[in-house]
């Protein structure tokens, strides 16, 4: 799925949120909690119990008072992987769905070399884990999650939902949809309001961005099976893009509303364009 090469240049990138998130357990980024790191944070008087090798000697000596040095404690980033498994990312030519595995696989790699916790979540699977990966080491089974994965069925927006609904930290939300799905919007809402940062990557098809439609047509739902009879004039399409506009316009906003990313992307860009060049502009990934 990725080259040796580019998982090299890869290995050299981190996601930077621009809030401190707490895991649950130590990891290799600085929080504000007070901890046992080597970065100082600052001085307070000393309460019984505390470790006395923290004891500032040279205030004590002077001062004749126990001041202790506190430093900054180590956290991991909780980095959510919500991958859109529903048909209709089967769809395109090439099909979102190999461009959302490509940027699963290589997103999840940065945050396995970067010491993150990565929760692996199939948005219409119902698949929502506790347990996250760790260490490069656990790549091949992100790879793994991956491949054994196909889309099928709905429920974009209701696998949204239970992730909000979940007892998880206060992380990195990384959604690879097409998000085309009605309640969509009012899911994203939800996971800002429960403190996530958003990196929405909308992935739709050259065809779906200007339909190559004419004349009287029978339109058959490829996750519902329903069907709408059309008559495709020009100005039937020209309408048709000015609500897909708006609607990828309401999610842009929501995420830059709320501190988070959003890009529109189509299914046949390369993923080095994608990750080396626009996500890096962005800033939510970068050097160390």
């Amino acid at each position: 799925m990725l080259d040796a090469q580019l998982l090299a240049r890869l290995e050299r990138l981190r996601f930077k949120p621009r809030r401190t998130h707490t895991g649950r357990l130590r990891g290799e980024r600085l929080s504000k909690r007070k901890g046992i790191s080597i970065e100082f944070a600052d001085f307070r008087p000393y309460a019984i119990g505390d470790d006395t090798r923290h004891l500032d000697w040279k205030i004590l000596a002077r001062l004749d008072r126990p001041i202790i040095k506190t430093y900054r404690d180590e956290t991991e980033l909780p980095i959510y992987l919500l991958l859109d498994a529903s048909t209709s990312m089967q769809f395109g030519n090439p099909p979102k769905w190999q461009l959302a595995t490509q940027l699963a696989a290589a997103l999840g790699y940065i945050a396995l070399c970067g010491g993150d916790a990565l929760f692996t979540i199939a948005l219409s699977k119902s698949d929502v884990r506790n347990t996250p990966l760790r260490g490069k080491g656990m790549f091949s089974n992100l790879l793994r999650w991956i491949k054994n994965l196909h889309p099928e069925g709905k429920g974009l927006a209701e696998g949204l939902q239970q992730f909000a609904r979940s007892d998880f930290p206060k992380g990195l939300a990384i959604l690879l949809t097409d998000g085309l799905d009605e309640n969509f919007p009012n899911a994203l809402n939800q996971i800002a309001y429960r403190g996530h940062e958003i990196l929405l990557l909308q992935i739709l098809s050259d065809a779906e961005l200007e339909p190559p439609l004419e004349g009287d047509l029978r339109l058959l739902d490829c996750e519902t099976e329903e069907a709408v009879e059309i008559t495709a004039t020009l100005s039937v399409m020209k309408e048709y893009q000015r609500r897909l506009t708006e609607f990828c316009q309401q999610l842009s906003e929501i995420c830059h509303r709320t501190g988070g990313w959003y890009l529109r992307l189509t299914s046949g860009t390369s993923l080095s364009e994608i990750v080396f060049r626009r996500l890096r502009q962005t800033g939510v990934i970068g050097l160390p």
